[in-house]
């Protein structure tokens, strides 16, 4: 199961299952495995998927709509809530090791989108209104007034719709990589070539799985968020993604510019500028004709990537930028130390 995220997602947004985009930024992983037929019993059971989840967080279950229940996990901590919301292709448990860098000062909460992990899978409902209200049903089940909310990737699109629709729930914004991807030509840009197939060996288990996307991919997930996206066979093999790659196709169709000018909450973007010279770590498992495709893709991405930071950082009238270079899309797990750094300094001052 490979990240769907890929290049222009990769470096934009989190990877989401069955779409082949960026791998850095936009959507949830791609899947390379074509995954049998899933009947409802089968569903049921991916979604109860929990292994190596050591974190310890509390789990509950959010009814946010008619048969539409929610993964919320709630790493404790005190003060006022913290939000943590998801790249595409993601689960909370994404979150379990970094949430933990702000317990200290916030009461620190992940959700997982409608459609992955353990949340429910209607066939409808990821526009990116209902995703933004499923958002403000978990605040109001939670008897939670007002929230920071941080977002990586595809949740810029959230939080960004929250900041403008729902003024008084947000306290504070943080986008981490997460760009507009709703508009300026993103859905456009030419995707570079994905990674190579994983081969048998590397399905053998979540831990081959795992390590084996850490080669390619440049970043290591805790292995809850991978064991909640994969589906694995009694054997342990890796079988398939458990989100339908339809599903990430539905958000895609959804998405809108973002409305920056609306936004009146502080807001905080950091980013990963990129620039031609960016190459990603299976870049050089490529043949030379991929790898020239590759680097023609990446220039026209860095383009792009320029001109939606500086939308960022004129049309969003109290934000503060911070730009990294060339490194990778899930920048919270390569470059915790810098994250956590600049989103304290942002979130505590007064």
């Amino acid at each position: 199961m490979r990240s769907i995220s890929f290049i222009a997602v990769a470096f934009l947004v989190a990877p989401v299952t069955g779409i082949a985009l960026g791998r850095y930024a936009l959507t949830a992983p791609a899947t390379r495995i074509t995954p049998p037929p899933r009947s409802a019993a089968h569903n049921e059971a991916a979604n109860t998927v929990s292994c190596f989840d050591t974190s310890p967080h509390k789990t509950i279950f959010v009814t946010v709509a008619p048969d539409v229940r929610l993964e919320v996990l709630d790493w404790g901590g005190s003060g006022e809530t913290m939000v943590l919301l998801t790249g595409s292709g993601d689960n909370a448990h994404v979150y379990d090791q970094f949430a933990y860098q702000f317990t200290e000062y916030f009461h620190v909460i992940g959700i997982t989108r409608r459609g992955y992990g353990r949340s429910s899978q209607p066939a409808q409902g990821y526009d990116l209104e209902t995703r933004a209200r499923d958002d403000i049903a978990v605040l109001d089940t939670l008897n939670i007034r007002q929230a920071v909310f941080v977002g990586h990737s595809l949740a810029g699109t959230e939080l960004s719709k929250l900041g403008a629709v729902y003024p008084d729930r947000v306290e504070k914004l943080v986008y981490l990589d997460a760009l507009d991807i709703g508009s300026g030509g993103w859905s456009a840009l030419p995707q570079p070539p994905l990674a190579p197939e994983l081969t048998t060996a590397d399905m053998e288990s979540v831990q081959r799985f795992a390590a084996a996307s850490a080669r390619d991919d440049g970043y290591r997930k805790p292995l809850a968020a991978i064991c909640n996206m994969i589906r694995t066979d009694p054997a342990g093999r890796v079988v398939g993604p458990v989100t339908p790659p339809e599903i990430g196709g539905k958000i895609l169709a959804g998405l809108q510019p973002a409305d920056y000018a609306r936004i009146r909450a502080p807001a905080l973007g950091i980013f990963n500028r990129i620039t031609p010279q960016l190459r990603l770590p299976y870049y050089w498992s490529l043949p030379p004709a991929q790898q020239d495709e590759f680097n023609r893709n990446v220039a026209a991405l860095s383009k792009w990537v320029d001109a939606a930071i500086q939308h960022f950082r004129s049309d969003v009238k109290r934000s503060r930028v911070v730009e990294l270079h060339d490194t990778n899309h899930y920048v919270y797990i390569v470059d915790e130390a810098l994250v956590v750094r600049e989103m304290r300094k942002f979130l505590l001052a007064h």
